[in-house]
């Protein structure tokens, strides 16, 4: 499995702001459907190798936003604003506690945080696009 996908799927299973009455809302790779209440992961562009060992072990990044369809209404708007800030207070935490996506052979988690707060991206007259950029390092052995 790739390192955006146990990002996206770690994000699905722990992040306790995307379950209600004990259902997880889906959360898609790459697409944002149009029904509100929609979620996705999606990589940015970014350089992958932060730092480079002399014994080979790199610390690399993944950057990616996490986006959602939201109604766009006075109330919501606060709501949705309230949400992405938890979400960012999150991924503080699950760095703070090391409790981090496992990537299998080779690839150890460092943290994950918010590098943007959640903002309006596209809004139309009843639906809108949030967003917050995120970025993911981990350490890679050499070879790997």
């Amino acid at each position: 499995m790739s390192v955006i996908e146990n990002i996206r799927k770690f994000i699905r299973e722990e992040c306790p702001l995307l379950q209600e009455f004990g259902e997880l809302f889906p959360v898609g790779m790459e697409k944002l459907e149009e029904d509100i209440g929609s979620y996705t992961v999606q990589l940015v562009p970014s350089e992958p190798i932060v730092k480079r060992y002399v014994n080979g072990v790199t610390i690399r990044r993944v950057s990616f936003c996490f986006a959602s369809r939201e109604a766009y209404e006075n109330l919501e708007n606060i709501d949705t604003s309230e949400f992405y800030e938890k979400f960012s207070e999150w991924m503080e935490n699950c760095t703070r506690s090391g409790r981090l996506p496992e990537l299998g052979k080779g690839k150890r988690a460092k943290s994950i945080k918010a590098t943007t707060h959640g903002y309006l991206m596209d809004v139309s007259e009843t639906k809108a696009r949030y967003q917050i950029q995120c970025e993911f390092q981990f350490y890679q052995s050499k070879g790997e």
